[in-house]
């Protein structure tokens, strides 16, 4: 991949999303990863080109047709990404959380949570991580 990318004149673009696929691919996976509620972290944090290159390179791949990735094609196809719904503002007022690095971390942290969750969180589970 790095002698691909030095050898011939790609874009930054370009050389990114093969990046992200070399990435992804390198690293342990199993059956589970091609999952929708797992692709869909990949889909709110990479967005929607990256994990259409994952899927189409696993198709590329693969020797056989796989019709559970043709239909996550068709579901994140259609699909917009979503909007954390939590802001920071939302943070310090309803919960006196002062500016700053630990600011960060807690939304961090809740956007972790609400990613892994397929996109909801519970006020509860607001409560826990900011209380941590």
């Amino acid at each position: 991949m790095d002698y691909f990318i030095y050898k011939f004149n790609l874009s930054k673009k370009d050389k990114k999303r093969l990046l992200f696929i070399n990435k992804f691919y390198s690293e342990k996976f199993n059956n589970k990863t091609f999952l929708e509620k797992n692709l869909n972290k990949i889909f709110y944090f990479n967005g929607k080109e990256a994990l259409m290159d994952i899927i189409y390179f696993k198709i590329f791949k693969s020797r056989k047709e796989d019709n559970k990735l043709i239909k996550l094609i068709k579901v994140f196809k259609e699909k917009e990404i979503p909007i954390m719904p939590f802001k920071a503002n939302m943070l310090i007022e309803k919960y006196q959380v002062s500016e700053g690095k630990e600011l960060g971390k807690k939304l961090k942290a809740i956007e972790e949570a609400w990613a892994n969750n397929n996109f909801n969180i519970s006020e509860k589970e607001i409560q826990k991580i900011v209380s941590n």
